[in-house]
């Protein structure tokens, strides 16, 4: 059996958040950043699954303009 180490980037499923080797079906990308995170640091927020609050946040809410100043 193969190291983690020694398998190909492809094959390996790390957590971005806990960095817990996961199992295919328990990791996904989160749709606003794109890093993986395991079903125990998922954070929910409008009906969709993200890896952290900000993330879910600058999705459901949008992204804050900080710093412009409106004409």
């Amino acid at each position: 059996m193969a190291r983690a180490d020694e398998l190909p980037d492809d094959d390996i499923h790390r957590c971005h958040r806990c960095g817990r080797l996961c199992e295919p079906l328990e990791i996904q990308k989160c749709p606003s950043c794109y890093k993986l995170f395991c079903t125990y640091c998922v954070y929910r927020i409008g009906g969709r699954e993200y890896c952290s609050r900000p993330c879910g946040e600058s999705i459901f809410f949008g992204e804050d303009d900080d710093g412009e100043v409106e004409e």
